[in-house]
């Protein structure tokens, strides 16, 4: 059941919303989609679709015919798409027409970057290391990330960033350190960026726009509407000053982009594979203490950040996530050194009962937070109308 249709019928139960109007409130929340939704749907997903097949069209044809196509053919062919790419954004751009096809644009001509690259190293055999090819694509891309403000896009830089990263600690010797200590410095830095791309995400690209509060907008002036004909007291123009004024006070709830999850996955990955990475292998105390240090400082800022401050259910399911693994891994090496059944008993009720508290802990969390809005929603209108 989806948010809007479980708020429509606790405002039916408690008397707020007439039953005749909640068939009225359910179209002009937009439950049911309606044939502009579906065009735009199929037209944004047509146009993202095509520009995903043209540009890895291009990169097939010339990985199929690479023994058969010279020197001067292949960067004729990929510097051509190249500038043809960056033409149309131009044009694109100086009509005003046409924004995410713009976008979608400069992430082709990002994608084609690489590719160039690529053909470079491959034609002339430079010898660079591989670190170096993701590197420079991403430093030569930075332009239009800036431009393009495109989630997709960013994400394809940060994701470019984590590979060279991987591939340059992997390739270079770091002083007065062994292969154990420089995987865990390796996956400390990837853990340390995901998590300042994490909180940067947060502050530049979530999403300002509330839907939950319009939602509660809509309802609100649905519901002051109509209770203008049972209180003979109160005219058509106080309901509507009414309206407006809950307009501005009505509470929000926090709503966040889907490219955020992404990075929040990514954050969780490694900053969880940095709290059991020793576990594989025999370290100092003091590493131990820092890579746990590390850990438990996001998951704190996790648990303020999604939790105290606005609440995530996604965000604090990757918390119980990562709070489980490392919580096992430990339990493990504890329980399992004589790989006993007694260890694995122990430790298949222990995720029982860990699995068990995170579900009733996130649902508890999801009805405290839908009914503490609705709650508040009743108790603002009640106090207006008595």
């Amino acid at each position: 059941m989806t948010q809007s249709r479980r708020t429509i019928e606790n405002l039916v139960q408690q008397g707020v919303l007439p039953l005749e109007h909640a068939d009225t409130a359910a179209l002009e929340l937009e439950m049911y989609p309606t044939k502009r939704t579906w065009l735009s749907f199929f037209d944004k997903a047509a146009l993202i679709i095509g520009t995903i097949a043209l540009v890895l069209s291009l990169v097939f044809f010339i990985a199929y015919n690479w023994l058969n196509m010279g020197k001067i053919g292949k960067f004729a062919l990929v510097e051509g798409a190249l500038v043809l790419t960056i033409a149309l954004h131009v044009i694109l751009y100086f009509r005003r027409r046409f924004q995410l096809a713009q976008q979608l644009l400069l992430l082709v001509a990002s994608i084609i970057t690489g590719s160039l690259l690529a053909v470079f190293g491959q034609v002339y055999q430079t010898g660079a290391d591989t670190w170096q090819l993701f590197f420079g694509w991403a430093l030569l891309i930075i332009p239009w990330v800036l431009i393009a403000r495109l989630p997709a896009l960013w994400l394809v830089w940060l994701g470019l960033v984590n590979a060279s990263l991987i591939l340059y600690i992997d390739v270079v010797d770091i002083l007065f350190t062994d292969y154990i200590y420089q995987d865990i410095l390796q996956v400390a830095t990837l853990a340390i960026l995901n998590l300042v791309a994490l909180i940067l995400w947060l502050f530049n690209i979530e999403n300002k726009h509330n839907p939950h509060s319009s939602f509660y907008k809509t309802i609100f002036s649905k519901t002051l509407l109509s209770r203008t004909s049972l209180v003979k007291t109160t005219s058509s123009k106080t309901a509507l000053s009414k309206s407006a004024a809950y307009q501005t006070a009505l509470p929000t709830k926090s709503s966040l982009h889907w490219s955020t999850y992404v990075v929040g996955l990514l954050s969780t990955y490694f900053i969880t594979y940095l709290a059991i990475i020793t576990v594989f292998d025999e370290v100092k105390i003091l590493p131990l203490l820092i890579t746990l240090s590390l850990w438990a400082s996001w998951c704190g800022f996790m648990l303020w950040r999604f939790y105290r401050r606005h609440t995530d259910l996604l965000m604090l399911t990757y918390l119980c996530g990562s709070v489980i693994a490392v919580v096992m891994v430990w339990a493990g090496k504890l329980l399992l050194d004589d790989w006993e059944a007694g260890g694995f008993l122990l430790l298949a009720l222990l995720l029982i009962a860990m699995s068990s508290a995170t579900v009733v802990w996130l649902r508890r969390i999801a009805r405290f937070d839908r009914r503490g809005h609705e709650s508040e929603l009743l108790a603002q209108t009640r106090g207006d109308y008595e």
